[in-house]
């Protein structure tokens, strides 16, 4: 009996250790399956994030590749454009330098001289006609043709004092031309040559709508003939400049000549030449030589031009007539800055601390004798418009006023202020 119990126990336990141990078995192989499954779950989740990862980079790397071909084509189509502007540019340039060049001359001032002068630093080669030496040069515009002759102007300092003068066309022709007339105050003249071989002549733009900052475009000789039609191109810098001039060289100022400045490139022996638009149009004659205190005054990118508005009037009358008919006082001028303060103080009796003019002499039955002023008057003020000097009084008369205008002149006569009515007469050059 004892021993069947002891075997029962045994069995019993044997099969509980067994029991146990698949028990033990069973829950090792849930566990490592549990695992198993968790690590798959880890894997797909870490592939999805792969995955999610590798589309989002290739889509940054697709977007900035199309991004930087976007700019790229942006950068080219601007460098395209900025090309076809220039070259609209230059093909406007081209048009307008094309349409007037041929307008423009050389012109060479022949004189008499001693001198041994070179005339290689003029002409890049000796130059002589009838006797006479090339001694200057300058340029012109031909500006009209009419019948058998045509018509060019020029600066009056490029003429003055020639024996002759010569005309070099833009093609090398040569001919032969004559002064009509020449104006001083504005610097101008006007020649008459033969228009058999002339075939150009200047179209005229308005110099009053001309802005500062618009295309200028200069043609002319500088220097020497070797280099005519010589284009240089910059803007307009300025535009109604008023420039003090000293026609007498006596260190005072005579007159002040409105011009239009530019930075063109204006040198010695482009005096009397073009200054155009980019239609080809004249906007003025240019003039290098513009006078300051008596000295001739340069710069590098400073440039004057009479406009051709003015051009235009001035050449008119100088064909009808050969010189430029202005209202005038009938009297010599000389500015109270330029007088000697004791003199002033002592001899006017007038303030030498003011500005005014004096007058130096009087012409007898001129319209200032007919007013009543006399020689050491001093005048102050036309029509109530202040005048500080003889080139205030000068320009005031010359734009402002017409022959036979009466003014109403306050001046000073020992020491008391006056005024008188003034029919104004008449001023040739």
């Amino acid at each position: 009996m004892n021993n069947n119990n002891e075997q029962n126990n045994f069995n019993e336990n044997v099969n509980n250790q067994f029991n146990n141990q698949e028990i033990q078995h069973y829950h090792s192989i849930e566990q490592e399956n549990s695992n198993l499954e968790k690590t798959k779950k880890q894997s797909s989740l870490k592939t999805f994030f792969l995955v999610l990862l590798a589309f989002f980079v290739g889509a940054m790397s697709v977007f900035a590749v199309q991004s930087f071909a976007n700019y790229t084509r942006t950068v080219a189509t601007s460098r395209v454009a900025v090309s076809e502007k220039e070259l609209e540019n230059q093909e406007i340039t081209i048009a307008a330098v094309s349409k007037a060049k041929d307008a423009v001359v050389s012109i060479i001032n022949y004189q008499q001289t001693t001198t041994s002068k070179s005339i290689s630093d003029i002409l890049g080669g000796n130059a002589e006609k009838n006797g006479l030496k090339a001694v200057s040069n300058g340029s012109g515009v031909i500006y009209k043709k009419e019948g058998n002759f045509a018509y060019i102007v020029t600066n009056n300092h490029v003429v003055t004092g020639a024996q002759k003068i010569g005309v070099v066309l833009s093609d090398g022709t040569n001919i032969d031309a004559e002064v009509v007339g020449s104006d001083i105050w504005t610097d101008l003249s006007v020649l008459k040559v033969s228009s058999d071989k002339i075939n150009v002549v200047m179209d005229f733009a308005n110099s009053d709508e001309v802005a500062v900052g618009e295309t200028a475009l200069a043609i002319g000789s500088p220097l020497n003939i070797s280099l005519s039609n010589t284009v240089t191109k910059g803007i307009v810098s300025a535009t109604e400049r008023q420039i003090p001039i000293d026609i007498d060289k006596d260190s005072n100022y005579d007159w002040y000549q409105t011009v239009i400045q530019t930075d063109a490139a204006i040198n010695p022996g482009n005096s009397g030449g073009a200054l155009i638009n980019n239609k080809g149009e004249l906007i003025g004659i240019n003039e290098l030589k513009i006078t300051s205190a008596g000295q001739e005054t340069t710069a590098e990118g400073i440039g004057f031009v009479i406009p051709s508005n003015e051009v235009k009037i001035i050449t008119e009358q100088l064909e009808k007539t050969g010189k430029v008919t202005r209202p005038a006082l009938g009297v010599q001028l000389e500015a109270i800055s330029a007088l000697n303060s004791e003199l002033v103080e002592g001899t006017l009796k007038y303030d030498p601390n003011r500005k005014g003019v004096v007058l130096k002499e009087v012409v007898e039955n001129g319209a200032a004798a007919k007013a009543g002023l006399k020689q050491y008057d001093v005048i102050t003020k036309f029509n109530n418009t202040t005048i500080e000097d003889a080139a205030d009084l000068r320009k005031y008369l010359f734009e402002n006023t017409k022959i036979g205008d009466k003014v109403i002149v306050t001046y000073f006569r020992d020491g008391k202020e006056q005024t008188t009515e003034l029919t104004l007469g008449t001023l040739d050059n």
